[in-house]
């Protein structure tokens, strides 16, 4: 009656909207169906796909489904076996994803349902969650899935867990269970494989207990899983003996209560073998966790019939002990008829007949999800219009907080979207051995309830639940007489005077070893035992001066910051009193002077975001293996050497020649610190004390201290990672307040970063080893340490810089002011003490400032204005910072209150575990790596295609190719080339009366000219020395004899332009060109490797020169080799010269060349002879 009742009134709402649903454009909601084609329990199936399309199709029937979709469905069918297995689920996918793609709609699903494997609908869901709106489960127990925006109408395992906890409290009010799971595959006679029981039921059930049982510290919890035990014991390969040890060792004296989940055989077993032990007594009692079971399955569970007569009846006798807890099944006649309908729709329309007289509850919670689909259709279009059916987000809260009349009953949909199932207790009625429902448990209403007139058989005298432990104890060792009182007292007495005993000799013990290892100090460390890497070493014991770390740290520091604090967005110089500090303050600079270092700090703020960029990439070497003072000046961090095979950290001492004496309180403070471990805490080594190398070993850090993250600005921190860092902080000095004591030189220096971007605090205890910082005088001009000493000053809280002696480890309220100065640092990421209003003040000006007593406290800028986009966030974290740097340090909250508030603010990483932590850490500086590595990557693109482009410019182009691809060029033998050369007639003479900028600028304009002459012609420039010029054609690329005419063209090319080209400083100077041309065979090949060069060797470049040489000005004069080529190919107009003397050639006959063709450069004297 009410289910009509409420589809009335949904079909009356949904024709009020009709008119305006009609007036907009039809919306297709594709709903994907996915259903494993074996999850099967024994030889049920549970959900095929054909009966998940019948049952759809009688959902299409429903008022409020054909009001919101009608006609607007279109059904996607997913092949029979999807498979309830990670990886080929994944494969099926992909495979469904290529089927979308291909087919001619191209339809996106909006909806999917009908999976009941957890592993597949973990899957499906990560693969369309970016484009699908809606998942709905009928199943779905794993625990994994409840942070998904899923609905789930079927069964979770956190409903199992209720109803279980309920029973085991309203029936004996149990704290001690045991639980037994199978999760292998059980395989049917059929041959396929019950995924739905080992994988979707039982696995997640023993994780959800686990989970619940042992989160309540009044239970009892244990569990087994049958599996692992049957791999462990392969040797006896009979789970008879197996079961057996489980009863007797697991079960017997510990525990009444056993609760199992696994597949019909298995659990049958198990209870015959109780049986046999005797555990069916009225003592124990049994649980079979069997959700998905039909009625015949469950009516009689113990009979078998392929079993003897004699073994199902200690089977039944048994299962008296045995209750059943299942899913409510409906029994209403709607349910009947329903099943009767779908059944029938499955048979007629997809040819599938349903074993079963009623279909299982999960059939029904299926048609029930597209009943709470179309409901929550209904109410969006009522308050949003039909446009709002796109939101899918929309759709899915409207599905939550929901209470409707479905087929299966009841159906109340939580905050969470899952729903409050109702599950049944059956217990085995002792008359008909039937197994009947006796109890419900309603989980709207998480409420346990009898079924009137039944009751639970005990199998005992007074047919009362057994007690979590029997009155006499399992063993009955509860019950047995009380000893004398003379016994008992004596025992107490003897236990009495063995526990004084043990507790002396514990205290004398404790003392004796402790003496032990202070006097062992197993923390010294030998200088000799600090390696470095071999070729460190040895390139540096050869290079490197021989002074000690003592007079290494009294070496003034190269260069030291200008200012305290830098804006962002500037290429900022690296603070070498920061970077260096990590450890102390360890300087490895020569002596330098003022002017030196006034032209390095010049350059440093010069530096462009490239060059920043590589400082902070720069790798750290370790030291060598003799004094410390052999470190190189490219060092970024700190001093490192390998220690027993791991890179640790060295921390110079600065004890000013100063003899270390070993006291018991030297020992006790370095046992102290040695013993803390922590994650946020550094890890204490030992101590090198060898003169002059005295040194605190320590672990190192390879992302350097936090002040070097922060003004690294490649390394882009959101919000999320700098409260990790101030947690980080927190949490170690939670570890040290209360492991150690104060910190008292709580600084971003002194917290360090490991790889994982873990902070760890450092530079605490050890004051007897650590000594006192010596600054050198104010008027010392050389040195800036005078100024270093207040610049250490600003982390430090006001009333120790009042304090004329204050105490070298400061106290607990001053860690936490200089906490928010270190917060104040991850705000803004413009160093310490950042005031906007002030353009730099020197360190000195702030800390008198922060020393005075008014009315009004001076501290660093801390506004609204953090880039926080969370503004709530912002303002608390604020007052936080100012609470903490507050002027009384009583009025100063402590860490772990500081550490609750910042937790707070911090929810979505302290949501998770460590490793998500982490890995969101790791995964934010993936990126910022990836980023850089793009840009660098381009970059090297770009000064590798510059490179190139010299090389092509130095080189022939098929030379300069193959030298790229790092082959090898040999020198080749070329029986015809011709060659060009000239030179400037009077020079010398020009060169005297200009300057040496118009003599450059005057080469550059003219062969800036030749070489894009050249680009026209088969040739290849040679070389250009001074004024000389050398070109060549016919090699390294083969031409025939056209070299002669390429050479000839380009020479009468020079030569036209060479009389209108002006020389800036002199333009009424005529420049004279004088150019030879000789041809013949030559050798050519690649010389040199640093400065390659391809050079011409052979008497036809020495002839070439000779004809240069003897030519005269803006002539061109050509041997007689090149003019027999050129008259081979004709058109060239040359005329004889006569003979020549040339040196060590004789007298040779010579041409001069006028032009080709038409084109006549160089007239022709009437005297001469024309040959063309």
């Amino acid at each position: 009656m009410l289910a009509s009742k409420s589809a009335a009134a949904i079909l009356l709402l949904c024709l009020c909207l009709s008119a305006a649903v009609t007036a907009s454009t039809k919306k297709n909601i594709t709903v994907l169906l996915l259903a494993t084609k074996y999850d099967s329990v024994g030889h049920q199936v549970v959900s095929p796909l054909e009966l998940l399309q019948a049952t759809f199709d009688v959902a299409m029937q429903h008022p409020a489904v054909l009001q919101a979709l009608g006609h607007s469905i279109q059904l996607v069918k997913q092949p029979e076996d999807f498979p309830c297995e990670h990886v080929a689920s994944i494969r099926e996918l992909m495979a469904l994803k290529c089927k979308q793609h291909e087919s001619s709609t191209g339809v996106q699903p909006r909806l999917i349902t009908g999976l009941l494997c957890s592993y597949s609908i973990n899957n499906v869901f990560l693969y369309y969650k970016h484009s699908i709106d809606t998942f709905i489960s009928t199943g779905a127990l794993s625990g994994s899935l409840d942070r998904y925006d899923l609905i789930r109408v079927g069964t979770t395992g956190k409903g199992i867990f209720d109803t279980m906890q309920s029973v085991m409290t309203n029936l004996g009010g149990w704290k001690r269970l045991f639980f037994i799971n199978r999760r292998k595959s059980v395989v049917a006679t059929d041959g396929r494989p019950s995924y739905f029981l080992d994988l979707f039921q039982c696995q997640f059930v023993e994780k959800v207990f686990e989970f619940n049982f042992k989160q309540n510290m009044s239970y009892m919890y244990e569990s087994m899983t049958l599996d692992s035990q049957i791999d462990e014991d392969l040797k006896l390969n009979i789970t008879d003996e197996l079961y057996r040890k489980i009863l007797l060792e697991r079960v017997g004296n510990k525990l009444a209560v056993v609760v199992l989940c696994a597949d019909p055989d298995t659990v049958r077993e198990i209870m015959i073998k109780a049986q046999e032990l005797g555990f069916i007594n009225g003592e124990y009692v049994f649980f079979n966790i069997d959700l998905f079971s039909s009625e015949k399955l469950t009516l009689q569970p113990w009979r078998r019939e392929n079993d003897t007569h004699e073994r199902n009846e200690k089977a039944a006798r048994a299962y008296r002990a045995l209750m059943t807890i299942t899913l409510r099944k409906p029994s209403s006649p709607e349910y009947r008829n329903f099943s009767q309908q779908v059944k029938s729709i499955a048979k007629s329309k997809y040819n599938f007949t349903y074993p079963e007289e009623e279909v299982n509850s999960f059939v029904g919670a299926f048609h029930d999800a597209v009943i709470l689909y179309a409901l929550a259709i209904n109410d969006t279009v009522y308050e949003h219009g039909f446009e709002g059916i796109a939101n899918g987000s929309l759709i899915t809260e409207k599905m939550k907080n929901r209470t409707f009349e479905g087929i299966t009953g009841t159906v109340s949909i939580n905050a969470n979207g899952d729903r409050d199932a109702d599950y049944s207790l059956l217990d085995m009625d002792k008359n008909t051995r039937n197994f009947v429902v006796v109890a419900h448990y309603y989980g709207n209403r998480q409420k346990y309830e009898l079924v009137p007139g039944k009751e639970i058989d005990w199998y005992n005298e007074d047919n009362l639940p057994p007690r979590d432990i029997p009155k006499c104890g399992f063993d009955y060792s509860m019950c047995k007489q009380d000893l004398s009182k003379v016994a008992t007292y004596a025992v107490v007495v003897l236990l009495v005077l063995i526990c004084v005993l043990s507790v002396v000799i514990a205290v004398i013990y404790r003392k004796l070893r402790l003496e032990s290892e202070l006097h062992a100090m197993n923390w010294r460390i030998p200088w000799s035992e600090l390696e470095p890497m071999e070729r460190i070493a040895a390139g540096r014991r050869t290079s490197e001066s021989g002074k000690d770390l003592q007079q290494q740290d009294e070496e003034p520091e190269q260069s030291q910051p200008h200012r305290h604090h830098q804006h962002r967005g500037q290429s900022h110089q690296k603070r070498t009193d920061s970077v260096r500090i990590l450890f102390g303050n360890s300087h490895n600079e020569g002596s330098t002077s003022k002017k030196n270092r006034d032209e390095k700090k010049h350059q440093n703020d010069q530096h462009s975001g490239a060059a920043a960029e590589e400082m902070s990439l720069v790798s750290v070497d370790t030291i060598a293996g003799v004094p410390l003072s052999q470190i190189p000046v490219t060092q970024l961090f700190t001093k490192t050497a390998y220690y027993k095979g791991a890179l640790v950290a060295l921390k110079p001492l600065s004890l000013r020649n100063k003899r270390i004496e070993v006291t018991n309180k030297l020992l006790m403070e370095v046992k102290r610190v040695k013993d803390l471990t922590s994650d946020n805490v550094i890890r204490f080594i030992g101590a090198c004390l060898d003169a002059p190398n005295e040194c605190l070993v320590s672990e190192y850090c390879p992302k350097g201290s936090l002040q070097d993250v922060l003004e690294n600005d490649n390394l882009n921190l959101d919000w999320m990672f700098k409260f990790s860092l101030m947690l980080d902080i927190c949490r170690g000095m939670i570890y040290l307040h209360h492991n150690f004591g104060s910190h008292g030189n709580l600084k971003s220096s002194n917290c360090l970063v490991d790889s994982r971007f873990s902070l760890k605090i450092a530079d605490f205890g050890l004051q007897s080893l650590r000594g006192t910082k010596d600054y050198k005088d104010k008027e010392d001009a050389e040195y800036s340490s005078y100024r270093r000493q207040f610049y250490d000053k600003l982390w430090t809280a006001p009333e120790l810089l009042r304090n004329p002696t204050p105490p070298p480890e400061g106290t607990k309220e001053g860690d936490v002011y200089s906490f928010a100065i270190i917060c104040q640092e991850i705000i803004y990421r413009r160093g310490v003490f950042f005031i906007s209003d002030y353009d730099f003040p020197e360190p000195q000006e702030i800390v008198e400032k922060v020393k005075e007593i008014s009315n009004q406290m001076y501290r660093p800028t801390l506004d609204a204005e953090t880039n926080d986009p969370d503004q709530e966030r912002s303002e608390a974290l604020i007052n936080t910072v100012r609470n903490c740097w507050q002027e009384d340090p009583a009025a100063r909250p402590s860490f772990n209150s500081i550490k609750s508030r910042i937790s707070r603010f911090n929810k979505d990483a302290e949501s998770g575990n460590i490793l998500d932590n982490l890995l969101k850490r790791m995964e934010q500086y993936s990126n910022n790596l990836e980023s850089l590595v793009a840009k660098r990557t381009d970059l090297y693109l770009e000064e590798k295609k510059k490179a190139e482009n010299l090389l092509y410019c130095m080189l022939p182009k098929s030379v300069a190719t193959t030298l790229l691809r790092g082959e090898s060029v040999t020198a080749e033998w070329f029986d015809s080339v011709t060659i060009y050369f000239s030179d400037i007639c009077g020079f010398t003479a020009l060169s005297s009366e200009s300057t040496p900028l118009e003599v450059v600028t005057l080469l550059n304009d003219l062969y800036t000219l030749f070489d894009r002459i050249i680009e026209q012609y088969d040739c290849y420039k040679v070389e250009t020395i001074g004024d000389a010029y050398m070109v060549v054609s016919g090699l390294p690329m083969r031409n025939g004899i056209l070299h002669a005419r390429e050479i000839s063209r380009m020479a009468l090319s020079f030569l036209q332009n060479i009389y209108s080209f002006k020389i800036r400083h002199k333009p009424d100077v005529q420049l004279k060109l004088r150019i030879g041309i000789n041809s013949g065979p030559v050798c050519a090949g690649v010389v040199g490797l640093k400065m390659p060069r391809y050079c011409l060797f052979g008497d036809t470049v020495n002839t070439a020169s000779r004809m240069e040489s003897n030519g005269l000005p803006l002539k061109i004069h050509i041997s007689s080799f090149t003019h027999e080529i050129l008259e081979e190919i004709g058109g060239f107009v040359t005329t004889a010269r006569g003979e020549v003397e040339m040196k060590g050639k004789g007298k040779q006959l010579t041409y001069w060349l006028h032009g080709e063709g038409d084109s006549i450069v160089d007239p022709v004297v009437s005297n001469g002879s024309l040959n063309q």
